[in-house]
Parts: C-alpha cells; sequence; structure tokens
C-alpha cells in the first residue's frame, strides 16, 4: 500500500441531524483502520465533536448553525449565538476554516455533502484549490455524499479576472474525486443533480451503503439491556426526530399502544433527539408513566438498541434506514417531509417485506392499530446486509493515494 498521505482535513456542516457527523466518522474510521498513521482534522458545526474525541480524532469546532425546518421555507439561523447577526457568524466560520488549512496544510481535503460548504463558505478555500491545481502545493480535492442531495450543486464560482473580465471556476473539474456512499441503483448523481457531465462521470464512485459500525461489532442483547438498563422484555424503539409534528405522532402511537394492550408484552422505548427543546421533551414525558414508557436520553450508536428490537418506529433518514437494513430490524418508517423530500425518496427504494413506510399525514388522520399488530406480529425478521465500512475505507484511501501519486509523477515531467 502506497503511503504518502498524512494528513487529511475533514468538512462536514452538520445543520439539521445527526447523520453527516456519523457518516463522517464511518469514513474516517474506516479508513483508519489501515492507515492509523494517518492525521485526521474535522472542522464542523456538530453538536457531538465526543464522538470523534472518542475515535482518537481532533475536531475544530465551528459556531453551530441550523435549518429552522419548523419555519416557513426552512430558514438558517444560528443554533446558540442568538445575539450575532448570521452573516457575522459564516465571517467567523470562514476564517475558522482557512486558518486549519493553513496551519495544517492538507495532503487531502475531504467535503462531505455540501461541495461549497454550508451558505457556500467553503469558496475561499476552493479557490485555493484552483489556484494551487497541478502546482507544488496542490492537494487532492474529494467529496464524500450520501447520494441522494437536497439540490443540485453549484457547480461553476464566479471570479473577476481584470485580464479577461468575468470568467468562473468550474467545480467539478476542481474536485479530484466522488465517492458516493450508496449503491447507483438508488440513486445516479450525475444523472439527477450534476448535469449528466462526461467529465464528472469519470470521477464518481458508487461505494454502496455505510455503517458505523459492521454487523460483526453488534453487542449481544444481555450487554445491550445492561448499557441502556430496560427490562428482559421484547423493545419497541420510537425515534422521531424533533420538529413539530413528534408530539403529534407520538401521541397517536400512544393511544394505539394502549388500545392494542401492548404495554403487558412490551417494553416501549422513546429516545430523546438532542436538538428537541426542553419543553417539547416534558410535554412527551407527560403523555406515558415511566412503568410503561422508558426515555432515553441520545444515543450515539442506536443501533446496538435497533439490533435486539422487535420493532423501530423511525424517521428514513440515510444512517436509521441502512442500520436498520444492516440489523433486519422490523421497522414502521416515518419519513420526515423536509430536506427536498430526501427521505421520502429513500424510503421509495426500500423493497424489504420487513419494512414499511407510512406518512406522517396517514399515522396521524387513519387507525394505525392493524398495521402495529400486523408487523408485531410478523416474527420472522429481515435478512441482515452487512455492510462494511472498512471495504470502504480501504477503497478511499488507496483511490486517493493514487491521485497523489498520479499527481506527483504529473509534476515531475
Amino acid at each position: 500500500m502506497l503511503e504518502n498521505i498524512k494528513r487529511v482535513l475533514v468538512y462536514t456542516h452538520n445543520s439539521i441531524g445527526l447523520g453527516h457527523a456519523f457518516r463522517t466518522l464511518a469514513v474516517i474510521t474506516g479508513i483508519k483502520k489501515w492507515r492509523p498513521d494517518i492525521d485526521f482534522l474535522v472542522m464542523s458545526g456538530t453538536s457531538i465533536p465526543q464522538i470523534f474525541f472518542a475515535e482518537d480524532i481532533e475536531v475544530v469546532k465551528l459556531p453551530s448553525i441550523k435549518l429552522d425546518i419548523d419555519r416557513q421555507g426552512s430558514p438558517m439561523a444560528s443554533r446558540y449565538l442568538s445575539g450575532f447577526e448570521l452573516e457575522n457568524i459564516f465571517d467567523f466560520r470562514q476564517r475558522i476554516i482557512l486558518d486549519c488549512f493553513d496551519f495544517f496544510q492538507p495532503d487531502v481535503l475531504i467535503v462531505e455533502h455540501n461541495m461549497t460548504g454550508q451558505m457556500s463558505e467553503l469558496i475561499p478555500l476552493l479557490t485555493k484549490k484552483w489556484m494551487r491545481k497541478g502546482g507544488a502545493v496542490d492537494f487532492i480535492l474529494a467529496h464524500v455524499c450520501r447520494g441522494i442531495m437536497r439540490w443540485i450543486p453549484l457547480l461553476n464560482i464566479p471570479y473577476q479576472n481584470p485580464r479577461h473580465k468575468s470568467e468562473s471556476i468550474n467545480l467539478g473539474e476542481l474536485y479530484d474525486s466522488l465517492y458516493v456512499l450508496e449503491d447507483r441503483e438508488v440513486i445516479d448523481i450525475n444523472r439527477e443533480f450534476l448535469g449528466n457531465d462526461p467529465a464528472l462521470e469519470t470521477k464518481i464512485k458508487y461505494l454502496g451503503k455505510v455503517t458505523n459500525k459492521t454487523y460483526e461489532e453488534l453487542p449481544s442483547r444481555t450487554e445491550v439491556l445492561d448499557k441502556f438498563r430496560v427490562p428482559d422484555k421484547p423493545l419497541i424503539l420510537v425515534s422521531l426526530g424533533r420538529n413539530n409534528q413528534v408530539k403529534d405522532l407520538i401521541t397517536k402511537l400512544l393511544i394505539s399502544f394502549k388500545e392494542l394492550d401492548v404495554y403487558q408484552n412490551y417494553q416501549v422505548a422513546i429516545v430523546r433527539d438532542p436538538y428537541m427543546r426542553s419543553d417539547q421533551v416534558e410535554n412527551i414525558k407527560q403523555l406515558a408513566s415511566h412503568s410503561e414508557v422508558r426515555f432515553l436520553p441520545f444515543i450515539p450508536d442506536m443501533v446496538d438498541l435497533m439490533s435486539h428490537c422487535e420493532l423501530v418506529i423511525a424517521r428514513a433518514g440515510y444512517n436509521t434506514v441502512n442500520e436498520i437494513l444492516l440489523t433486519g430490524s422490523r421497522a414502521l418508517l416515518v419519513p420526515e417531509s423536509h430536506g427536498g423530500g430526501e427521505q421520502e425518496w429513500r424510503a421509495q427504494s426500500i423493497q424489504e417485506d420487513h419494512i414499511k413506510v407510512i406518512s406522517e399525514e396517514t399515522l396521524l388522520k387513519e387507525n394505525i392499530n392493524s398495521l402495529l399488530r400486523r408487523m408485531l406480529h410478523q416474527k420472522q425478521k429481515g435478512l441482515p446486509q452487512k455492510f462494511n465500512k472498512y471495504d470502504i475505507g480501504k477503497f478511499i484511501i488507496d483511490d486517493l493515494e493514487k491521485l497523489k501519486l498520479s499527481a506527483e509523477q504529473c509534476r515531475c515531467r
């Protein structure tokens, strides 16, 4: 194996949930198995930087930005610094990003999800790539995405050239490689988002789905019951995020559980989203007694609990769906209606008999008792799909090393 790459700078914005951070963690730890000598530095606005620290990965925490998914148009806002204008926060984030690059001097920059960064904050950094391309201080620029995007990425960066008037930088030409953590049968990103660009097609690699744990790394039932302090009863896990519909959705589910006499035979566990407001949490806790429902704090590796559940009721985000497929757990998916239809799109690609999909509207307005009864009586789980982040990590680092070697050979000619 080539070992020219020593430093990898990673950008992941994380403005809604936690999926981007965990997906990025899976890629990095997948690489670290083969190349523990590489220094990684992650730049992220995530609220859970501790998941990187736990794997000995350094993080520079950017001031957190959120998309307010409960307001019209899902406007962007500061998550914590309420006394600052949004543009000032992005100016600060941009300075931090450039300082990180200048200090770290990476061999590789990996940009996760958004090609130009949140609010295009990476454009000055991408301009560095344009200026250095093919030179002695060039670096590899790689993109990692989940496949289904929210919008078409910006592919041309305008700039003023005093001698030649206005020109533009083609972003697709800047990126050396694009890694898609999905099967091409689910989404063809060039066709759907990138304009069927023939030049880009040669750079796109479909690596299949990834999860932060492999099937072999899942703990035993005894370990899970002890870790989460839940009784040794068949488990129903509910994890529906934090938007304004959550209280109504959980209320409807608890009513159905009561009517079906679920509590006699099952332990219901509701996981609190870490971004959920405290008043929302208290409102939900008042809906059921602790003898009937266990309210669990945020679980970094919810797949551990999921693997030993009789039924999982959750959103249709990338990580959740893949973890359900990984474990073979029976699941009722309720796509969250935001993000340009990303969750609905993903749910449509699911063909497994042990997974059912229901809309928020249907869950709230129709009687779901018969659906829940059928799913609980269906004893057959799905066949676990063994996604392997270490295979993906090896492919990525081998590919990056080849790109770096090729660039160095071109400079020597």
